[in-house]
């Protein structure tokens, strides 16, 4: 075993390494910093910036895709796309959301958090170029499908999780942090739910893609509350100068395992065969524990920061898609039994559009800042940003539900352009981040 894993393993013991991103100036991360100056700074140095650590390209190539995605799909409903992506607009949106942007930004913050945990080198330089293009390559040949590579689109689409997750795990392996494993099966899972997308093209099974997509969805939002549950608290304790609260057991326990519960649900193809009442009664636990567990955060300190304010709004956001998803399979709405019944693709937007796409925006913007050697100081153009994405969605989810009987393309397209207004900003300001050097010289 090699210098960084034998000083991580003792650390490991000793439960000195921490078990997530940690700020500038914690010594928890002086420790990491020190393991992280045994590697050759000067060969470090000499790799192409863009490709020095995995949330460099990641994050910049996921958010450019949104875009991209986003501008595609406003153009679906205006009428002005002259070809078909694989699978048709509707998989294609779906898909390409939830594997080609949300899993990126997922693998770019997995594969930077890795090297903390373990104070080993994660990938860089050359493997992380090669599996750069690899999820480049699946989103050009989703995109513009030609018949002669059709056959094998989908095997280099599913590729590219479980490479990741050998990538984790290995490193995790070496220094024996078996907690940190419990990233490895989510991230196989979404690999399943991935075929069965893939799948339900093959068989043009409707029912199949729905299953599919929405157990991705509830799998990616179980990583995202466990990795809420250690970053968010932790960020909020150390920016506010607070103390943090002690996690309750009971809390943590059921508002992890009922989100659980639903994935598996949905991944099994057992949701729509169980009673609908239990369905209602596993959101509602969802909704109190999850409801609980963000008021132990205490959202109300962090509305002077940015960067804290736009992770707590979206975890609230995740809140309130578990309570509209109780109301819905419990027969109850605003206005009457059929009109959240008659939504369940508008309220899981509480999840995607709001929770994941404002957490992600808000976790981009401060691992950016945190990586590259600069304080945790946000562009005032940033919480425009944030505010975009929230806007973005009021109007996809709650326009739908507020005003069931009248026509919503516009509030589509507003919601569209906020996105692209949000993530527009934060590829406009952050492109230098993530492509030049750290400001302090080091490696990263």
């Amino acid at each position: 075993m090699d210098q960084i894993a034998v000083f991580s393993n003792i650390l490991a013991r000793s439960k000195i390494l921490p078990l997530c991103f940690s700020e500038p100036v914690d010594t928890r991360l002086t420790i990491v910093n020190m393991l992280n100056n045994i590697i050759d700074s000067d060969q470090a140095n000499r790799i192409l910036p863009l490709f020095r650590l995995a949330f460099r390209p990641f994050f910049l190539g996921g958010a450019v895709f949104s875009l991209v995605a986003m501008v595609l799909w406003g153009a679906f409903w205006l009428n002005a796309v002259n070809w078909t992506p694989h699978g048709g607009w509707m998989w294609w949106h779906a898909h390409e959301m939830l594997f080609g942007f949300v899993c990126t930004i997922i693998t770019g913050f997995l594969l930077t958090a890795v090297q903390n945990w373990t104070g080993q080198e994660s990938i860089n330089s050359w493997p992380l170029a090669a599996l750069f293009s690899l999820w480049l390559l699946a989103r050009l040949g989703l995109l513009f499908p030609v018949d002669a590579i059709k056959p094998i689109l989908p095997w280099l689409d599913l590729a590219f999780l479980p490479v990741v997750a050998m990538i984790i795990a290995r490193l995790v392996w070496r220094v024996r942090q078996y907690h940190n494993l419990v990233f490895v099966p989510f991230l196989l899972l979404l690999t399943i739910s991935n075929a069965q997308m893939h799948w339900a093209v093959f068989r043009g099974d409707a029912a199949i893609l729905k299953q599919a997509s929405h157990s991705s969805i509830f799998l990616i939002i179980l990583i995202m509350i466990v990795l809420g549950g250690r970053v968010i608290p932790f960020f909020t304790a150390n920016a506010t100068a607070t103390s943090r609260n002690t996690p309750n057991l009971w809390i943590e326990t059921l508002s992890i395992a009922s989100v659980a519960a639903l994935a598996l649900i949905h991944l099994t193809g057992l949701f729509p065969v169980l009673p609908t009442g239990m369905i209602a009664a596993l959101f509602l636990v969802a909704g109190l524990t999850h409801l609980l567990r963000f008021l132990k955060w205490r959202p109300w300190i962090t509305l002077k920061h940015p960067l804290l304010w736009s992770l707590h709004g979206a975890y609230l956001f995740i809140v309130l898609g578990f309570f509209l998803c109780a109301l819905r399979f419990a027969g109850l709405s605003f206005d009457g039994p059929a009109i959240l019944a008659s939504h369940y693709t508008t309220i899981l937007h509480s999840f995607t559009l709001g929770g994941m796409g404002m957490l992600i925006l808000g976790m981009m913007a401060r691992v950016a800042l945190g990586h590259t050697g600069r304080m945790l100081v946000i562009n005032p153009w940033m919480s425009f940003a944030f505010a975009c994405v929230g806007g973005a969605y009021i109007c996809r989810t709650w326009l739908p539900l507020l005003w069931p009987g009248s026509s919503h393309y516009a509030s589509y397209l507003l919601s569209i352009a906020l996105w692209l207004l949000g993530y527009g900003l934060f590829v406009a300001i952050y492109l230098p981040v993530l492509c030049q050097p750290r400001i302090d010289g080091r490696p990263g």
